[in-house]
């Protein structure tokens, strides 16, 4: 049977060895990020996975990247930095397109989205990754 643990480092193999860890100023990381991080940071984190001969789950992988301050009405404000979330972007979809094992195993990204975080001024990229393992 397969864990959250296996594909958390599944993912984590392939944006280690991809240009994506390069390209971000903090780090690559799995479940947590670190309290405090101003930087941009990759965090990979899962969903419950079923049990069974065939096994589903669902991962998250979020891009972290702070927000850029400019004048609005002559008042400072926080906006999303949409240029470098579009670079980062570009980088982690391809590193994660359809994916097949031959440890029975495939993957696909579902979709994506941005969230914000404005306790941190930030905003990060959300990509759902479906899982799908072959237990037979």
């Amino acid at each position: 049977m397969r864990t959250t643990f296996d594909q958390e480092d599944i993912l984590y193999s392939i944006l280690a060895t991809s240009a994506v860890k390069a390209a971000v100023s903090g780090g690559l990381y799995k479940q947590i990020r670190p309290d405090d991080s101003k930087l941009e940071d990759v965090v990979i984190n899962s969903l419950p996975i079923d049990q069974g001969s065939v096994q589903r789950s669902t991962a998250n992988v979020n891009v972290y990247v702070p927000d850029i301050q400019i004048k609005i009405n002559g008042k400072n404000q926080y906006q999303p930095n949409t240029t470098r979330l579009k670079a980062l972007t570009a980088l982690v979809v391809p590193a994660l397109q359809e994916r097949y094992s031959s440890e029975k195993w495939n993957f696909w990204i579902s979709n994506q989205t941005t969230f914000r975080e404005p306790e941190i001024n930030q905003h990060y990229l959300n990509l759902r990754i479906e899982f799908k393992f072959h237990n037979s």
